[in-house]
């Protein structure tokens, strides 16, 4: 089954049967009666067996952030909502941009992470390490071999 909304407010179940796949996906998230976060993928791959969906050309709006994601591929898990982005990976807010090639996101704790490579541009700092947390405050932190350029 794929629940479309949050906390079933507004459920459309879609009963996927043997291998089957849907070009053209969009998920809306919501939170209290507001849309939270739009995922859309070109296409989405279902494997009966698996309660998960293989996205392709993925962009995700974060409302309340200000953020749009954009990434090659990623896979969905039906069940917990959580979201693993694969591919190049560019996250772009009002004053900067990550890139990354991995990018896991915990829909119950609203966290991203990655463990490979990542950079943080903005206009006033560079930052490139390995690894990466954002919390739910937006907060960024880079775990290891960190480099950062300022600008003034």
């Amino acid at each position: 089954m794929l629940f479309f909304g949050n906390n079933r407010e507004i459920e459309k179940d879609l009963l996927l049967k043997g291998n089957s796949f849907i070009d053209g996906l969009r998920i809306v998230h919501k939170k209290d009666g507001k849309n939270v976060w739009t995922l859309n993928a070109k296409r989405a791959d279902f494997v009966e067996s698996e309660n998960k969906a293989r996205l392709r050309n993925v962009a995700i709006t974060v409302e309340n952030k200000e953020m749009t994601i954009h990434a090659e591929n990623g896979l969905y898990d039906m069940e917990s909502r959580n979201l693993t982005l694969n591919g190049r990976i560019t996250a772009v807010a009002k004053d900067y941009t990550i890139i990354a090639d991995s990018m896991e996101w915990d829909q119950s704790r609203e966290e991203m992470k990655t463990k490979g490579a990542v950079k943080v541009e903005s206009k006033k700092f560079n930052v490139e390490g390995s690894g990466m947390e954002v919390n739910s405050e937006q907060k960024v932190r880079i775990l290891k071999d960190v480099k950062a350029t300022f600008y003034h």
